[in-house]
């Protein structure tokens, strides 16, 4: 049995979903198919490596992750095979390789050109599943890849006692994910006093271990499950009820 993980932007009541998951059951018949997200956000690629990236290693070695996000970002397009960690990555070669891992290897990249139409991306995808399977030479499999196409991250900014963070996540609480992980949170603020602006009057200056460390209705700043700093409101939300959207620019103070 194959497991096989799906990211794409197609939304659940489409039939491009239900044809991607056709055709690869037509090339490989014992695929077991899970859905991460096909709600992504449009063209994010983004959103979608975030998605990704923070489920990926909680399934089997050789699962193979499939992300069909932007597929045509160009005339010509080509999709990318990585193999890493002991899991196959299946992704248009439009630069959300590069936001999964930072830290990439050509030796361990393949690429196979696909044509301008639907049916012919979900063939491709459905070959490459089959193949890593049943190739015992991962060179076998398409062609070697020279470059790829590479994105740069939102990354914090961080300068002498502040950090300047980007909403790179709203999730279906209306919690909103910021673009900082505890370990650099720790390594900058640590113990000192801070004061988080969501806007230019309001702050959080307090990081709590769950949502209902404060009373119904209060704002509170938490590390998720990915460890990433979260705005969200206790049995609220965040989003609508703060005024936070999607690609905000907030910015953490720290004192010494």
């Amino acid at each position: 049995m194959t497991f096989v993980t799906l990211t794409t932007d197609f939304g659940k009541n489409n039939y491009n979903i239900a044809s991607l998951k056709g055709a690869i059951l037509s090339t490989h018949s014992e695929s077991q198919l899970i859905d991460i997200s096909n709600e992504i956000n449009n063209f994010d690629i983004i959103e979608a490596a975030f998605m990704l990236y923070n489920s990926y290693k909680f399934y089997p070695k050789n699962t193979v992750h499939i992300m069909s996000v932007n597929s045509y970002y160009s005339k010509r397009v080509r999709l990318l095979l990585l193999k890493k960690e002991d899991y196959y990555f299946i992704a248009p070669d439009n630069g959300i390789i590069s936001l999964l891992f930072d830290e990439l290897e050509m030796n361990d990249i393949r690429y196979v050109e696909y044509g301008k139409t639907t049916g012919d991306l979900y063939t491709t995808i459905a070959e490459l599943v089959a193949q890593c399977q049943q190739e015992e030479n991962f060179e076998n499999i398409g062609q070697r890849v020279l470059s790829i196409n590479k994105r740069i991250t939102l990354k914090p900014v961080v300068s002498a006692n502040t950090i300047r963070v980007t909403v790179m996540f709203i999730d279906k609480f209306g919690n909103a994910i910021l673009n900082v992980t505890k370990d650099l949170f720790t390594s900058t603020v640590g113990d000192k006093p801070f004061k988080l602006y969501y806007s230019p009057k309001d702050y959080i200056d307090q990081i709590q271990n769950k949502y209902s460390d404060v009373p119904f209705g209060d704002e509170l700043l938490i590390f998720n499950s990915a460890e990433h700093l979260e705005i969200a409101v206790n049995m609220g939300n965040a989003n609508t009820d703060l005024g936070i959207m999607k690609d905000a620019t907030l910015q953490i103070v720290y004192y010494s």
